[in-house]
């Protein structure tokens, strides 16, 4: 079943069209990447999905809502989690309270029976730090994580909503190889339980030929291919403008 369909997605910034005319489908427990080289208007495509920035032209639908022109808290609350290629969260707070304030937005609740909301959370908070395999730092301080401890919790942060679609920007970007495998088969599992949609960006072509359902090539602000790995590695087009020859 499509959940997101996204049809002639156009965006200019002082002239320059950064995507031009995109379109594709995800479908729900689908895992999509978008590819492409550097420039090619992945992440803008991705601010749009999520509300960050207006497109110019084009429909996002999601489950059949047109949500091209909604603010960026209002998709979040219909159930798109977003992960950003930079680790986004709050590296004075614990890890745990990362989390607790996620929560806390999705449930709209500041204070309750004169105690602070966030003591409401911890086991919630807990049972998604133990999905992202972060459990046994709860309590540690987040500006003291690694790399890619960090990437988990924002991964946690973006699944804190129940997502029906989660975007994801280079969600291995800075790990060493171990880590980026374990994170991909986090997205994979993600996608299968839940049946949430999964679009995510990469450069690391071996996570991407490993985990997609299907592959996006952007180049240029254009979708130049779709497919599968086999495909997509045979496309001639794909090589010259990003693989390589």
């Amino acid at each position: 079943m499509t959940l997101l369909s996204v049809r002639a997605l156009t965006k200019s910034f002082g002239g320059n069209a950064v995507v031009r005319g995109v379109s594709f489908d995800v479908a729900a427990g689908e895992v999509v990447a978008l590819i492409g080289p550097n420039g090619a208007g992945k992440t803008t495509c991705f601010n749009m999905l999520n509300g960050q920035l207006q497109p110019d032209a084009g429909q996002i639908r999601l489950d059949g809502t047109n949500i091209a022109a909604w603010s960026p808290d209002r998709i979040w609350r219909l159930g798109v989690g977003r992960g950003f290629q930079i680790a986004a969260t709050f590296g004075s707070m614990t890890v745990r309270d990362n989390v607790r304030t996620a929560l806390i937005s999705r449930n709209r609740t500041v204070w309750r029976f004169f105690r602070p909301a966030a003591h409401e959370f911890t086991r919630e908070a807990d049972a998604l730090l133990d999905q992202v395999g972060l459990k046994h730092l709860a309590g540690q301080g987040c500006g003291t994580l690694a790399y890619g401890d960090l990437k988990r919790l924002e991964l946690a942060l973006a699944i804190s909503n129940q997502p029906r679609l989660l975007l994801v920007d280079e969600p291995t970007a800075g790990m060493a190889p171990p880590e980026r495998r374990a994170v991909m088969d986090l997205l994979l599992m993600l996608a299968r339980n839940n049946s949430c949609a999964v679009l995510f960006t990469e450069h690391d072509t071996d996570a991407v030929f490993r985990t997609a359902d299907r592959i996006l090539v952007m180049a240029d602000g254009a979708l130049i291919a779709e497919g599968d790995a086999t495909a997509i590695r045979a496309n001639s087009r794909v090589r010259t403008a990003y693989l390589g020859e």
